[in-house]
């Protein structure tokens, strides 16, 4: 009742979907490109031991500029680096000073409506004197 699930490539008994029988081996393009690539390979390192003598003094002039790039590639990292610290610190003095306007703002306000709170109290108990006499 279970159908078994086939892999690519293989089929019941070597038949195709006509029924056929296939015979052979059978190789798939990633195997082709697996074997081109060690093939690749052994041919570059046949080729580096025959090049490594004239090829010398290009790859350490490569390596040289590599290592100077790296050290300058970390000396602006680190500038960088500073001037965003920087930036976020005096973003974070700038919101709390914000934040302490704000409070002073918001205590002042407080303090005026009690004031006129305290004057419309005033008013009113001058109010209720005038009109009970």
């Amino acid at each position: 009742m279970e159908e078994k699930k086939e892999e690519k490539g293989e089929g019941k008994n070597n038949e195709n979907e006509r029924g056929e029988r296939m015979g052979g081996f059978f190789i798939d393009k990633r195997s082709l490109w697996l074997m081109a690539g060690g093939a690749l390979g052994a041919l570059a390192i046949i080729g580096i031991g025959r090049l490594s003598k004239k090829m010398r003094p290009a790859a350490v002039g490569v390596t040289k500029e590599g290592i100077a790039f790296k050290e300058w590639l970390i000396a602006n990292y680190e500038k960088v680096k500073e001037d965003i610290e920087d930036i976020v610190a005096e973003a974070k003095h700038v919101h709390l000073k914000d934040l302490e306007t704000e409070a002073e703002t918001e205590k002042k306000e407080q303090d005026l409506l009690k004031k006129v709170e305290q004057m419309v109290e005033v008013a009113l108990r001058q109010r209720s004197k005038k009109e009970e006499a």
